[in-house]
């Protein structure tokens, strides 16, 4: 991992597009190799009408070099080697570009209900992105409620995630880009919980909707369809 220093700032005079030459640091500065070791470094240059800044490597010596291997920006909106002429102040800094992307999360109660129904919808969110990578998760408690409780009948219920896109309109795709389920067995007046959780990629920025839902598969071996009750039920996200 590139190196990163407090206060320490050196001269190099006309490097072009070369590695920069270091001659030494101002008063109240730290030189380059008394803060560290030969190895990669994160580097910040400016000559007063224009700056770059990326990874170089500092190789010690007489002078000490700098060779900026890896230009992250510049303030010319591209990542190539600016051609500096005249003195160029060469300080250790850290570039935006590797900062930590936030890390949001949240979540929202799925409320207590009753159906009866192939399919229901029981929640849903609408998140936008601060980061590429979201994780949703779905997890609720379900039980069969028109079945006595000396009835054998059993019913499959599947508990399902789903993350869709979302329009200039507001409106959900019709098909979701990245969903999961799982399913869960319900014996009787049972409760059992059950949970499902999906992944997707996105630009920081973009809205999507997260959709819970339970669905009654068509092989439940149950010859009618019973209804059932929710209770205890999230929809979770993680963005990072």
């Amino acid at each position: 991992m590139p190196m990163l220093g407090t206060f320490v700032l050196e001269i190099a005079n006309n490097p072009g597009t070369s590695a920069f030459a270091l001659s030494g640091a101002p008063p109240g500065r730290r030189g380059w190799s008394g803060a560290f070791p030969d190895g990669e470094v994160y580097y910040f240059a400016d000559d007063g009408t224009q700056a770059e800044w990326g990874i170089g490597r500092l190789t010690h010596g007489t002078p000490a070099t700098l060779t900026r291997e890896t230009v992250l920006g510049t303030t010319q909106d591209r990542a190539t080697r600016l051609n500096f002429t005249g003195t160029v102040q060469v300080y250790s800094a850290l570039p935006a570009e590797v900062f930590p992307r936030p890390v949001t999360q949240g979540l929202i109660v799925v409320p207590d209900q009753s159906w009866k129904a192939q399919s229901c919808i029981l929640g849903s969110v609408d998140l936008t992105l601060t980061a590429p990578v979201l994780r949703a998760e779905f997890n609720v408690t379900l039980r069969l409620n028109d079945i006595a409780a000396t009835d054998t009948g059993t019913q499959v219920a599947r508990a399902i995630v789903a993350i869709h896109t979302i329009d200039a309109q507001g409106v959900a795709s019709i098909q979701p880009i990245a969903a999961a389920g799982s399913n869960v067995r319900i014996d009787r007046a049972s409760w059992l919980g059950v949970g499902a959780t999906t992944l997707t990629h996105s630009v920081a920025g973009t809205t999507l909707r997260l959709v819970a839902s339970v669905q009654v598969p068509p092989a439940s071996n149950q010859s009618a369809l019973l209804g059932m009750t929710l209770q205890d039920g999230a929809l979770l996200w993680l963005n990072s």
